[in-house]
């Protein structure tokens, strides 16, 4: 990826990101439906938004610090009824405030948006750092309904290039739900909220409070199908606590058109600060703008079965809230898998 204009300076950065995934398959033990699954990765090139783009939201979701470390590594059974359980390292944002749509995107906030991934001393349990954690889902044809327990603070902050999870319990713990419901033929609506049970402090320096926050996400096939070529849409907004954390509300959603060999996409991403930050901001004479936008046009094509070419452009409007200049950032993905 590289800085095309303004941002905290021109410049272009590799960065790359390469998994080795092992999964036993079914009936793992002799329990049917029982599997095991584990990803290992090695990360490398990160501080592309913090030293050169220059924004929050983070315009590569690649983007991380040198890290050769078990990414997920869960045991999942059914449990009867429905419902399943899964156990272990998990990346929180595979079970949580997922949508397809934007999957394509390259921007952070069109995976797990910052009102979540922002809280926490470490962040939840997302990339590039997961905690242990317990999932308990119920699963009907037309609904879902999931509710965990994470451990609060992945990794260690202090060490980001550690390789193995930190003592448990340090900060607590993070409690995650969400109900997903499909309505009519192409439609999903998203319910969801997290709590840490630590309290943190409050940015006004005023004691300590309790981070939380709630969204709403909906996307939905507009036209065409999978196979010819599906137009598609999705909408999320989210809010979390301000007086702990800088982000108090996000607004983000768009459209992509494609199938799996071919698809287009444009895509915004919308961070608004809280008012207990930008009166921590002004407090410190470095005065910030109220909300950082993200304008993604993207497209992928699949040259072969297993190389898969995209080439990204994004707009980013007062990146970290003005304290950069309005960046405009060019990228090139390529994506090789084996199987």
């Amino acid at each position: 990826m590289g800085v095309a204009a303004g941002g905290e300076r021109r410049g272009v950065r590799w960065m790359g990101r390469l998994d080795l995934d092992l999964d036993s398959g079914t009936d793992l033990f002799g329990v049917a439906g029982a599997r095991a699954h584990a990803d290992i990765f090695l990360l490398h090139g990160g501080g592309f938004s913090a030293r050169d783009a220059g924004d929050a939201q983070v315009v590569s979701n690649i983007d991380a610090p040198y890290a050769i470390r078990p990414f997920e590594a869960w045991v999942a059974a059914p449990l009867g009824g429905g419902v399943r359980a899964k156990a272990g390292l998990i990346d929180l944002n595979s079970e949580f405030d997922v949508q397809s749509v934007g999957s394509p995107f390259l921007n952070s906030s069109f995976g797990i948006a910052p009102d979540y991934s922002q809280s926490g001393s470490n962040g939840p349990s997302i990339f590039p750092v997961t905690s242990p954690g317990l999932v308990v889902a119920i699963e009907r044809p037309r609904w879902t309904l999931r509710t965990a327990v994470f451990d609060a603070v992945p990794g260690d902050p202090n060490h980001p290039h550690r390789t193995l999870p930190g003592p448990l319990g340090r900060g607590g713990a993070l409690f995650a739900t969400e109900a997903m419901v499909k309505i009519g033929g192409g439609g999903e609506l998203q319910l969801g909220g997290w709590c840490y049970t630590d309290r943190f402090a409050r940015l006004d320096g005023t004691g300590r409070g309790r981070s939380a926050g709630a969204y709403v996400q909906y996307e939905q096939t507009l036209a065409g199908d999978e196979k010819t070529g599906a137009l598609r849409g999705w909408l999320r907004a989210g809010r979390a606590a301000a007086e702990v954390n800088d982000i108090g509300v996000y607004v983000g959603g768009g459209f992509s058109w494609g199938t799996d060999d071919r698809s287009y996409g444009i895509a915004v991403a919308h961070a608004r600060l809280g008012n207990p930050a930008l009166r921590t901001f002004a407090a410190a004479f470095t005065p910030r703008r109220r909300a950082e936008t993200a304008i993604e046009v993207t497209a992928t094509r699949r040259l072969t079965k297993w190389l898969q070419v995209q080439p990204d452009v994004q707009y980013v409007r007062h990146p970290s809230w003005g304290a950069a200049a309005d960046a405009l950032v060019l990228g090139l993905r390529l994506r090789f898998a084996v199987k």
